[in-house]
């Protein structure tokens, strides 16, 4: 098991692929075609989860947004990350 969380690092291996499934699944399905900004991955970092842990591993695993990159176009390389593209 793991400190705090209580969870095998497997166990939180596959919590947050599965998160990152549901982040993108948000994301295709709410104004697709929209841009996502450096604000908007906070934002959807902090509405899949307020555990500190999880959402540190989705910080180090979501990448940074530098560029212009439309929501849909953001979940699929959320889905590569995951492995589920």
């Amino acid at each position: 098991m793991s400190g705090r969380t209580g969870r095998s690092a497997s166990t939180r291996e596959a919590v947050v692929r599965q998160m990152l499934g549901e982040m993108a699944d948000r994301l295709e399905k709410n104004r697709p075609d929209q841009p996502i900004t450096a604000i908007g991955r906070i934002a959807l970092i902090q509405a899949t989860t307020m555990d500190p842990i999880l959402s540190a591993a989705l910080r180090r695993q979501v990448p940074e947004i530098t560029g212009s990159v439309v929501r849909r176009e953001y979940a699929a390389q959320l889905r590569e990350i995951a492995g589920v593209a």
